[in-house]
């Protein structure tokens, strides 16, 4: 009776870590359908065409003008290197969900170098 709980259990393991370890491709949508998550929001696309580049001295002046804030987006570590004085430090990948800590009605300046 013992030897076969122990295989039981023996079995069951090599199972649980065999599939654990079993890799699945996800199928890839249907080309041209649309994308769609229940009951999560879409966050809007971006219009990169709205996006252009300016010069830093452009970027100072706005800053300094009270036009823009400036935003530093690389990591953390990186921003107490140094940074831009009055920047706002928020790591790229943190953007999107820190935008209401920046002023509203300002032009946003990022940069990372």
């Amino acid at each position: 009776m013992r030897k076969a709980v122990t295989l039981v259990a023996a079995c069951a393991l090599v199972t649980g870590v065999a599939a654990a370890q079993m890799k699945v491709k996800p199928t890839a949508p249907a080309q041209n359908a649309p994308l769609s998550v229940q009951g999560a929001q879409q966050q809007p696309q971006p219009n990169l065409d709205a996006i252009r580049r300016i010069s830093t001295s452009e970027a100072l002046k706005l800053a300094d003008r009270g036009e823009a804030v400036i935003v530093d987006i690389r990591s953390n570590e990186s921003f107490t290197l140094g940074h831009i004085r009055g920047a706002y430090s928020i790591p790229g990948s943190q953007l999107i969900k820190r935008l209401r800590e920046l002023p509203p009605g300002k032009m946003i300046i990022t940069y990372c170098a």
